[in-house]
């Protein structure tokens, strides 16, 4: 049996790390989405040489830990379980893909300006068998009215929330809602938004992460 290269231990570590945080996570459904992230990996390696999903300098391995794994580090604060949500700012389809594999019983609706993600994104639901997934391919501010206050959820993974948007992801919210934000080390935009509660999920695979989530205050307080 031959010895594996750094580079092959790596990339096996970091998919191994994954998969034991869906077995912690999810411990009665995990075979089955060890088998959606594998088609979504192999998706995205593809996909990934037509369009600029997701940086070409990643290393192919740390997809796993850096996306995957990423992308799902607020369930331990956020129950996503049959809600409807809409991932602004979604670019590769992170975090929706991955909370859309999770949870099949809510509803993700994927938000990009940019079209041809958006495009591919749909070729990835396909892909995937996902039957939960939505799309829009317009800004935040052209989202139309009929959806305000449809969402019990918005993600938004690593975009800066210029003031310009707080009002329309406002408005997306249901009374009570969760804005859900995935941030570094910088939070000077969190300062806009009242009562805020930051978690930290650093670890040593990811680096630096903390999720914010800020909750829309019911309407009649």
């Amino acid at each position: 049996m031959g010895i594996l290269n750094f580079s092959d231990k790596r990339g096996k570590m970091q998919k191994e790390a994954f998969i034991n945080f869906l077995k912690e996570t999810f411990p009665d459904k995990h075979p089955e989405l060890i088998k959606s992230f594998e088609s979504y990996f192999n998706w995205i390696i593809e996909e990934n040489r037509k369009i600029n999903l997701i940086s070409r300098q990643t290393d192919p391995e740390d997809i796993w830990t850096q996306h995957f794994l990423d992308s799902l580090l607020s369930v331990k604060h956020v129950n996503y379980s049959g809600k409807a949500i809409l991932d602004f700012g979604t670019g590769g389809g992170l975090p929706g893909i991955p909370l859309a594999i999770a949870y099949p019983n809510a509803s993700v609706t994927l938000l990009d300006s940019r079209k041809k993600k958006i495009q591919a994104l749909r070729s990835a639901a396909n892909v995937l068998h996902l039957t939960n997934c939505s799309f829009l391919d317009i800004r935040i501010e052209e989202v139309p009215v009929r959806l305000y206050r449809t969402f019990d959820i918005i993600i938004s993974r690593s975009v800066r929330i210029l003031p310009e948007f707080r009002k329309p992801l406002m408005n997306l919210l249901k009374s009570g809602g969760k804005l859900v934000l995935y941030k570094s080390r910088i939070l000077d935009d969190v300062a806009q938004f009242d009562s805020a509660q930051i978690f930290d999920v650093s670890n040593s695979l990811i680096g630096e992460r903390k999720i914010v989530v800020v909750v829309k205050e019911e309407e009649g307080k």
